[in-house]
């Protein structure tokens, strides 16, 4: 039997090849069983199989440091997580304080002493000046790591939406609470914002920018004065996005892209019946329609031809009806298990694409950005899988037909997402995730958030 993990890893990267490995050979002497997952929010060198040669599982998120961490903590299903930068490196000492406070501090967060590896004294000024800091101001960076259980993560409402100082803001929150320690090692972090920028002039604006954080300065007009990393122009994507500069990425020069939209017609009684228990057929086939037309509309913007897979076969001019004259192509799914049809439609797609994604009509956050960002994972992985918060999934990516990925499977139930990641694996598949979502199956689905998307409805 398996060990199941006991500490889910979240690291956010962009472009990270050459920091990833040594990161990763570290955390594989943990001594307790941890799952690594490595957040990637688009990167254009050997991030990906940086991370997947060092044991990471690879979730494609949105760019921005707080979003990608927070998309690793809903992946991950771990009781203690562990938030790391790519250019972080831990010792046999650091490891060693990871398991011990996991062990005593069941409810406490804890964060490294700061390093930089880099003889120069000017660093041992900032590491003095950082411990003073943490004494007399209660400011922790992220580059100091956190080791947070999950419960006080989802407790403390994760981190910030904000482009700079997400993890100040949440540090000094779990501060306030009581909720946070320093343990007795230090982390290493890398210089180089330093050296690439001038260690004066970085010093400077760290101070003049944590000052005005502190003064109450809005996080948002701070990230404009913090410039972004340089990337090199090799890496630059000059197409815009959906488009690789990696020549040698099997997806970049393609044939077109095909987006597969599985439906049913929507009658009531037929549709969302498990919705229906609880709202009744109308009104459920109502908020099934209202999804339909939503979807079609958010992913008709996606670099990829839109067809509408329906059952039964009997319905196309219903739903052409229903979700309009402006998809590509109506496909009939034909008969047999769902697992069946979608091996079918896979098949016959790419006879005439490079790459082939299916979506369900369920999953109101979908949009053209969540099928460029699979599109983009499939450079890199032969399948891409969009997580849904029951257990299954809501987007499904490949490249070439996989039918051992539709056999078997349990459908309807929670395991069907792990049941398509261990046939992948069986076969060796590398597999990329995207973030998990909602999809809308029953009336607790149907959240605040939820309901202001899809309107009146509802």
């Amino acid at each position: 039997m398996a060990i199941q993990p006991e500490l889910g890893v979240v690291i956010p990267a962009l472009d990270e090849d050459d920091t990833l490995p040594p990161l990763l050979a570290d955390l594989s002497r943990l001594p307790l069983p941890a799952e690594l997952l490595v957040v990637d929010g688009g990167s254009r060198d050997g991030t990906v199989p940086a991370a997947r040669a060092g044991g990471a599982l690879v979730l494609r998120s949105r760019p921005g440091r707080a979003r990608q961490m927070n998309a690793g903590a809903a992946f991950l299903t771990t009781p203690w997580l562990l938030f790391l930068h790519a250019d972080s490196r831990l010792d046999d000492a650091a490891l060693a304080a990871i398991a011990h406070h996991k062990q005593a501090n069941g409810c406490v967060a804890a964060h490294f002493g700061l390093a930089f590896r880099h003889p120069a004294r000017f660093y041992r000024f900032l590491e003095w000046g950082q411990r003073v800091r943490e004494r007399a101001l209660g400011l922790v960076y992220g580059d100091q790591g956190l080791l947070i259980p999950r419960a006080l993560f989802r407790k403390v409402g994760g981190y910030p939406g904000v482009p700079l100082m997400e993890d100040v803001s949440l540090n000094r929150r779990l501060l306030r609470m009581g909720r946070l320690r320093p343990l007795p090692a230090t982390i290493d972090t890398s210089p180089r914002r330093y050296e690439e920028e001038g260690r004066v002039r970085a010093l400077l604006r760290n101070i003049r920018l944590i000052s005005r954080f502190l003064a109450g300065a809005d996080p948002d007009t701070l990230a404009a004065a913090y410039p972004r990393r340089s990337r090199p122009s090799s890496l630059v994507d000059p197409e815009g996005p959906g488009h690789s500069a990696d020549p040698a990425c099997p997806g970049a020069d393609a044939a077109p892209d095909s987006l597969l939209v599985f439906s049913r017609a929507p009658r009531p009684g037929e549709v969302k019946t498990r919705l229906a228990r609880t709202l009744g057929d109308e009104r459920a086939a109502a908020i099934y329609r209202r999804m339909g037309r939503l979807v079609v509309n958010q992913v008709a913007g996606a670099p990829a031809a839109v067809t509408v897979c329906f059952t039964p076969d009997c319905a196309e001019r219903e739903v052409r009806d229903w979700l309009g004259p402006a998809v590509a192509r109506y496909w009939p799914q034909g008969s047999g298990k769902l697992g069946d049809r979608m091996s079918r439609m896979f098949d016959r797609a790419l006879q005439v694409s490079g790459r082939a994604i299916v979506i369900g009509t369920d999953a109101p956050a979908v949009d053209d950005g969540t099928i460029r960002r699979a599109l983009q994972a499939l450079d890199r992985a032969d399948v891409v899988l969009g997580p849904s918060r029951d257990g299954g999934y809501y987007l499904l990516g490949l490249r070439r037909p996989r039918p051992g990925l539709f056999t078997g499977i349990r459908w309807s139930t929670g395991s069907v997402l792990s049941e398509t990641v261990d046939r992948a694996r069986a076969e060796g598949l590398a597999v990329t995730f995207l973030e998990v979502e909602s999809d809308i199956d029953t009336a607790a689905d149907l959240t605040p958030g939820i309901a202001r998307i899809l309107g009146r409805e509802v």
